[in-house]
């Protein structure tokens, strides 16, 4: 019984050590961001000095400006499948949020508000692409990127699309944050998000699972892994900033509020609310649709964004 209980012990160690080794050890698969600049840049990329950070965005087509803002772990792909099937009607400006994607954040000190940076840097995206007058579409973290837009900015803010957007609850939204708050958790993943972990995500945001490219997961996947964005996602993820949910009954503009049913991120009945508290507002629900309806059903939702940009309210 001795030499079972010693055996049980030695293998339950060995697989720790196991386990630990594959953490911390592991093969560094962060890449360096110019290089990563210099690959996937587009002739539609721009890029733009902030606060001695580098900021990326695209631009193409004519006509009234959209921005599109992706959300958490996201960059300006995400939008890419919407942009092409609206870029003959409208300008399609889409941009890497700081911190994510092609685009640097500024140094920051310690505990200043991320809230409060997100919406300087709006405000200077705004002035330097002398946007008077546009619309916005956000997903997830990038629709709360949106309504505070839309609440600081109505002289120029117009119409806006809400797509799954974050908003509410934030606390329960972001439960599976908590384990990062340890240092040694967020130091083994400073060193690369191995693939299967960006596919599961991907994958999480969608109903179809059929749907969900590999060559674009791989895509996803070189965008996190760019030096710098790992350290920068969960500064921005384990903040306790949340923005003030009253500035969502601020919001005067129009605003469509498109939903998938089976959203696994955010409750799909947290579109309600948001109807609720932004006065000239519709909801559209689609069925079998996740968490990024651009990506999962972008043809109904460039429908729904037309319709909506072109009626008159």
């Amino acid at each position: 019984m001795a030499r079972f209980w010693k055996t049980l012990l030695i293998t339950a160690v060995s697989a720790f050590l196991l386990i630990l080794g594959l953490i911390f050890f592991r093969p560094d698969l962060t890449v360096p961001k110019e290089a990563v600049k210099q690959e996937l840049r587009t002739p539609a990329s721009r890029f733009l000095d902030w606060e001695g950070a580098e900021i990326h965005y695209t631009d193409e087509g004519e006509g009234i400006p959209v921005l599109m803002i992706h959300g958490f772990g996201g960059a300006h792909t995400h939008f890419s499948k919407l942009a092409e099937l609206m870029k003959d009607r409208y300008r399609i400006i889409r941009v890497d949020l700081p911190g994510f994607g092609l685009s640097d954040l500024p140094a920051l000190s310690p505990g200043e508000d991320y809230v409060q940076k997100y919406r300087d840097y709006f405000s200077f995206l705004l002035r330097s692409l002398q946007l008077d007058s546009l619309y916005v579409i956000g997903n997830s973290m990038g629709g709360l990127v949106t309504w505070v837009a839309a609440a600081d900015h109505p002289e120029k803010v117009k119409k806006i699309v809400l797509l799954s957007p974050a908003g509410y609850e934030l606390e329960k939204v972001l439960a599976a944050r908590e384990p990062f708050r340890y240092n040694f958790l967020r130091n083994a993943a400073a060193r690369g998000i191995p693939l299967f972990m960006s596919r599961h995500e991907l994958c999480n945001a969608y109903f179809h699972k059929d749907k969900v490219d590999e060559s674009y997961v791989l895509l996803i996947n070189k965008f996190v892994n760019i030096k710098g964005n790992i350290p920068n996602m969960f500064n921005v993820i384990l903040s306790d900033n949340f923005p003030d949910t009253a500035l969502i009954q601020k919001v005067r503009c129009p605003a469509l509020i498109i939903w998938g049913k089976e959203d696994q991120v955010i409750p799909a009945d947290h579109a309600a609310r948001f109807h609720r508290d932004i006065r000239n507002s519709k909801i559209v629900i689609f069925e079998h649709c996740g968490h990024c309806p651009m990506l999962e059903d972008p043809e109904r939702t460039q429908a729904e964004c037309i319709r909506f940009f072109e009626t008159k309210l």
